[in-house]
């Protein structure tokens, strides 16, 4: 199946872009890290772009919403941190982290301002309690079509091309069940609470759906997706049932330096398989691996895998 837009959403799809690097750090000191190290690296991240310029840590960390912005909550930030996945609180000399990112619209244009901070962040500051020194080895970005070497040191070895949204819309099989594994919490509310077990199909498309749109009317031309169509997509996902799911509430808490106090982190982690015609939605969810759901996204919170069966039960 192929999804096909409105004619006046296809140039806002085009106009949507966004790009994945991966950064693989290597350690040239110890390293103390919590266990989910999206908090640290968030944090000091912000403090290595203020050392470069206040303009830049603003870009990225208190983005200004445009006359037009009417949603009650804050913008969202132009980029999210794919934090490591190793629950390991110790490091030693050597060693290899793998730190990802994901930027979008004209913040693409601020990769070389990213990989200065992340330079002086590793050279000069140092990360965790140790103040553990590093420098970037590679610089790898992901696209739809696979992964290029971006950078290795010293060396830049080619440019960075962007993906724009069109991209996740090609033809798919008959999807009748989908499995999606949370590694990173997921914090989404309901009624002002947030939810603790897993959520109904209908409302993590309604999310989904509109932390897209928003990105793409901050950092592109406009919403990607009608209301009319979201609508309708919503009214098909009450159809979408949940087959089983494993998702436990995980709680934790970051200390954050700005306010001087802890702050709770808390949410949920595991798989949740559904069942139903999902085709529809397909170029949504695969879109929705680069952008994450819920609250706390920068952070890399709400970060999800997907696989899919066919109507064969095969998984692909």
């Amino acid at each position: 199946m192929t999804y096909n837009p409105p004619n006046q959403q296809i140039a806002n799809l085009q106009a949507f872009r966004l790009a994945c690097y991966q950064f693989q750090l290597c350690l040239d000191s110890d390293l103390e890290l919590p266990p989910f190290k999206g908090a640290s690296f968030h944090g000091a991240l912000g403090l290595a772009l203020a050392k470069i310029g206040t303009r830049f840590r603003d870009y990225f960390y208190n983005p200004t919403p445009p006359p037009h912005w009417q949603d009650p909550q804050k913008p969202p930030k132009p980029y999210l941190l794919i934090p490591p996945q190793d629950r390991r609180t110790q490091f030693q000399t050597g060693e290899t982290l793998s730190l990802g990112i994901v930027l979008y619209g004209n913040a693409i244009d601020y990769l070389m301002i990213v990989f200065a901070a992340l330079e002086h962040l590793g050279e000069h500051m140092g990360l965790g309690p140790k103040r553990g020194r590093f420098h970037i080895r590679q610089i790898t970005q992901l696209t739809t079509d696979g992964t290029t070497v971006l950078y290795q040191q010293p060396h830049w070895l080619a440019q960075s091309q962007p993906v724009h949204a069109p991209q996740f819309f090609t033809a798919t099989p008959p999807i009748t069940r989908l499995q999606l594994t949370h590694n990173t919490r997921l914090r989404l509310k309901t009624d002002n609470d947030l939810l603790r077990t897993a959520p109904p199909f209908s409302l993590f498309m309604h999310r989904l759906l509109s932390r897209i749109n928003a990105l793409a009317t901050l950092y592109g031309n406009g919403i990607v997706i009608t209301p009319e169509e979201k609508q309708h997509l919503l009214t098909l996902a009450e159809t979408i049932t949940i087959e089983h799911s494993t998702l436990k509430w995980h709680d934790w808490q970051r200390y954050s330096q700005r306010s001087q106090s802890t702050m709770p982190f808390g949410g949920l982690m595991g798989e949740t398989v559904y069942c139903g015609e999902i085709t529809p939605f397909v170029p949504w969810l695969a879109l929705g691996q680069w952008v994450g759901v819920g609250g706390k996204t920068s952070f890399g919170l709400g970060l999800y895998e997907l696989d899919f069966i066919n109507g064969d039960d095969e998984w692909y």
